[in-house]
């Protein structure tokens, strides 16, 4: 008799009613119309609402609102990601709270904390039940895209930018539609690796384009942090590229190997002979590459007195209290105020303002989304018809993620909606739900290049 408990007998009998809704709960057009919504509307942050509230979160909260009502009709199963960690940073953070200086500050921050995890919570959920978000990724890179062009096309109108000072240390830093440079670089280096994961997804004449377009706007932003953030993931994506692709990760390394030595080589060529010194020189002083130092210097005076309160009071001074600590005279790091600036650094916020606890449960789920993503490869060799098993999909998440990391030692990203967003596609492509249908067979790939760039590529975008 065949055991009815085993997964052969659950794949052989007919789905209940009550199953195929819970399979079917965030199918919907609904719910696909608003992951598009939410990708067009993630880089608008200005104007902001109250508490910095961005005009997303007003979707949102009608979309959670659905989402809950969906599941619990449906009893459709949802998964918590990270859970213990974030209890962890919950749980530190109260404890942190009562040091607070601006309790207002430790409130709006715990509770932006709850509401971006659930947020994400659901992303994943609702992304997990497709085979692929194309058209979701599509909607990021038009909407990036029409805001760097606008940003652009508005600073030379205005007269605000001309091309000389694109590379220049000194002039104006595009924002955007938000707050800062920095958080627009920030996006625009998360939207060039989205771009990549497209590649045979989208044409090479609209995807060079938008690549060349994305990386011009973020040169007006004359962010060290997001130009350092885009190489350092580039530089991990390249070899990504390949090994997902199928290469064996020995040759991987032995190109990587080779790479490095004849940077090397050049380097100690440059050094010994004197070759190009005095344009290096140049380069250093007038390009956007001389900020460097003085970013350095204006993080280290901002680190300086939090480290020292960090001393004064290890289980953290509350969250989103950084900004709120005096400073000594000697200390001031804007005129005329006596009052820090907030971390510019999620490591050390979370160390100073919530303690090491806070900051080693960080650690613990970022290293757990690095694992997911390479685990990833086991499907793109099976073959598998998922998302998961699309080289260029997985490469350009993994550099995106190395990208978002390293920016957060010079930036507070972990209230930018668009990490949010970026974060959860990247989990639901790698975790995806137990009761998705059985993925459809994968068309025969065309002819391509080294990288999988191939000018015959349709441009699908209903792969959904």
């Amino acid at each position: 008799m065949r055991d009815r408990s085993s997964p052969t007998a659950d794949r052989g009998r007919a789905r209940t009613p009550e199953e195929g809704g819970a399979a079917r709960a965030f199918t919907g057009r609904g719910f696909e119309l608003y992951l598009m919504t939410a990708a067009v509307l993630a880089p608008i942050a200005v104007p902001a609402g109250p508490a910095n509230t961005a005009l997303l979160d007003a979707v949102n909260v009608i979309a959670l609102a659905a989402f809950l009502i969906v599941t619990l009709r449906h009893g459709a199963p949802v998964r918590f990601l990270f859970a213990v960690p974030m209890i962890v940073i919950l749980a530190r953070s109260l404890v942190a709270s009562g040091n607070a200086i601006s309790v207002s500050a430790s409130f709006l921050s715990l509770t932006r904390d709850v509401y971006l995890y659930l947020w994400f919570v659901m992303l994943v959920a609702v992304m997990s039940r497709s085979a692929d978000r194309v058209r979701v990724r599509l909607a990021w890179l038009a909407a990036a895209c029409a805001l760097a062009l606008g940003t652009l096309g508005a600073a030379f109108v205005q007269g605000d930018l001309s091309l000389p000072s694109l590379l220049m240390a000194r002039g104006p830093r595009l924002s955007g539609t938000f707050p800062n440079a920095n958080m627009f670089a920030d996006y625009l280096m998360l939207s060039a690796f989205i771009a990549l994961g497209l590649i045979g997804r989208l044409r090479l004449a609209l995807l060079a384009p938008a690549l060349a377009l994305l990386g011009l706007a973020l040169l007006t932003t004359k962010s060290n942090g997001g130009l350092t953030s885009l190489a350092a993931g580039v530089a991990v994506w390249l070899p990504a590229r390949a090994w997902y692709g199928g290469v064996a990760l020995p040759r991987v390394a032995g190109a990587v190997a080779l790479a490095l030595a004849g940077l090397v080589l050049l380097g100690w060529v440059a050094t010994q002979t004197g070759t190009g010194t005095e344009m290096v020189r140049r380069v250093r002083e007038r390009s956007v590459l001389a900020r460097i130092s003085h970013s350095s210097e204006s993080r280290q005076d901002i680190w300086r007195p939090l480290e020292r309160k960090y001393e004064e009071t290890p289980v953290g001074l509350g969250p989103g209290n950084s900004s709120s600590q005096p400073l000594e005279i000697g200390e001031r790091e804007r005129p005329g105020s006596f009052i820090s600036k907030e971390a510019h650094n999620d490591y050390v916020a979370y160390a100073v303002e919530r303690g090491p606890l806070a900051l080693l449960a960080l650690l613990a789920w970022t290293a757990q989304v690095f694992v997911m993503l390479l685990a990833a490869r086991a499907r793109t060799a099976a073959g598998a018809g998922h998302a998961a098993a699309d080289p260029a999909l997985l490469a350009a998440l993994l550099g995106g993620l190395v990208g978002t990391c390293v920016h957060s030692m010079v930036i507070e990203k972990l209230n930018f909606r668009h990490f949010w967003l970026f974060l959860s596609l990247a989990c639901a492509t790698c975790a995806p739900a137990r009761d998705l249908a059985a993925a459809r067979p994968r068309p025969r790939p065309r002819p391509a290049g080294a990288l999988g760039f191939s000018p015959l590529a349709a441009g699908r975008g209903g792969g959904e």
